[in-house]
């Protein structure tokens, strides 16, 4: 029997302590690879799309030679107009992707010795990055799905004539969701947050 992905060595192409022993261009070259990854690490124009490109080195950018616009390794992604040393950046990835269970935004800032606040926006980038990746996938063979309410929770009033039915849609919590999730067995999960139950019906005739 096949072991999980999560348990073989493709899962473990990222590695921390490999991340820490590089210089800063080495970082670079790296994050340059995962960047362009769809041709092979060859840096491609965001804008035009153009594959040839020159390097300037001192500026560690291209210029396009067909539209003429400069642009970095982060260009059209959510590291745009990053501050971060790209040590630090693959170093967040890192922590991020590995954690099993998640990681809080306060634990992130104290492994990269970074503010609160620049972990609590970088875990909500790589977060949406994550979701993005999922826009277009559809799940086939055996799926399972389950859901739950989450928030919402409305504390009764002391007097009983002055409690509401909450079971009444004018009377609930307009904060109240519902989480739903696909799994499709030894395959992807896809998490969606929706307001009704009915929502997560549309969304399972979309996707599965």
């Amino acid at each position: 029997m096949a072991s999980h992905f999560l348990l073989s060595a493709a899962a473990r192409t990222l590695k921390l302590k490999n991340i820490y022993r590089m210089s800063d261009d080495e970082a670079f070259q790296a994050f340059a690879a995962i960047r362009f990854a769809e041709t092979g690490g060859e840096a491609f124009c965001p804008d035009c799309g153009c594959c040839d490109p020159y390097f300037i080195a001192t500026r560690r950018k291209w210029k396009c030679r067909a539209c003429g616009k400069q642009f970095s390794a982060t260009s059209g992604t959510i590291f745009a107009s990053r501050k971060m040393a790209f040590v630090d950046l693959l170093a967040a990835i890192c922590i991020f992707v590995n954690a099993a269970k998640g990681i809080s935004a306060l634990q992130l800032s104290r492994d990269l010795d970074c503010q609160y606040k620049t972990a609590f926006v970088l875990a909500h980038k790589l977060r949406e990055a994550m979701a993005k990746g999922n826009d277009d996938v559809t799940l086939s063979g055996v799926v399972e799905v389950d859901g739950a309410y989450f928030g919402g929770h409305v504390r009764p009033e002391n007097e009983k004539k002055d409690r509401k039915d909450r079971r009444l849609s004018e009377n609930r919590n307009p904060d109240r969701r519902v989480v739903v999730v696909l799994r499709q067995r030894k395959g992807r999960t896809l998490p969606f947050v929706v307001k009704q139950e009915a929502d997560g019906v549309e969304i399972i005739r979309q996707r599965v």
